[in-house]
């Protein structure tokens, strides 16, 4: 696995953000507007969950809080939030402390994150770095990273890419197309995919340090490892690739 350069620094380098609870000032925000059914999503967040849950409208709500450990903490978070009827760009940044030179730390704050959308809403990319994500519903594509966090996903239908460092992944997918791909990759972390019974997947499994188990009658490609296996379920009409370092994998029907 390739882990890029600033995901390793953030992961030795940042000090993980204050509880949300040990924020003293906060505050909520909500923005909604009309959405396509296939409008696609960014958001760039640092500290604080991502939740994101779909519903029957062609609607995005987005809501949260902002929490900091001062008031003047608190209005220095920027939060950026571009919405169109076919697109929503999140972008938040934590800006230096007041009177910090160099090396100072960033305020300490965070911003937690709800969003609703369309069920077939696209995905594009969710990106936190000392938090978890967590998808349910959602049946567009669906690219998710984090760094010190767990992916939690279920009711997926469509492509997905899900990659952290310290945390573990398990998504659980409705269904499986022709040419669905399907990623999930971590260092420090298991990993648990669920699938239908009658699945059809190509797939490669592979960890350092842990175990492979697979529900399902397997032809092999090649032999069979401990920390390695590579097969074909079914009809093979998807694929699956699992990577982590320090963990197991596991596919497992629903």
């Amino acid at each position: 696995m390739k882990i890029p350069p600033l995901a390793l620094a953030l992961s030795l380098c940042l000090v993980a953000a204050l509880r949300a609870d040990e924020h003293k000032f906060t505050e909520p925000f909500a923005q909604s507007g009309a959405f396509a059914a296939t409008g696609r999503v960014s958001l760039e967040n640092v500290n604080g969950n991502v939740d994101i849950v779909a519903w029957d409208k062609n609607e995005i709500l987005i809501e949260g809080e902002k929490s900091a450990k001062t008031d003047e903490e608190l209005k220095l978070i920027d939060l950026k939030i571009d919405l169109s009827d076919s697109r929503a760009a999140i972008v938040v940044k934590l800006p230096k402390r007041p009177g910090s030179f160099f090396n100072g730390g960033n305020i300490r704050a965070a911003v937690r994150f709800k969003l609703t959308v369309p069920v077939t809403a696209v995905l594009e990319k969710i990106n936190t770095v000392n938090s978890g994500i967590a998808i349910d519903g959602v049946r567009g594509a669906v690219n998710a990273e984090t760094v010190n966090g767990g992916i939690h996903a279920k009711n997926l239908g469509s492509a997905a890419k899900l990659e952290t460092v310290n945390g573990s992944i398990k998504a659980d997918f409705a269904t499986l197309a022709a040419g669905q791909k399907i990623s999930a990759e971590t260092v420090n972390g298991r990993i648990v995919i669920r699938v239908p019974k009658d699945a059809g997947l190509e797939f490669h499994a592979e960890t350092v340090n842990g175990g492979i188990d697979c529900d399902f009658p397997v032809t092999l490609n090649g032999k069979k490892h401990r920390h390695e296996l590579s097969g074909k379920i079914g009809d093979g009409r998807a694929t699956l690739h699992a990577e982590t370092v320090n963990g197991s994998i596991h596919l497992e029907s629903l």
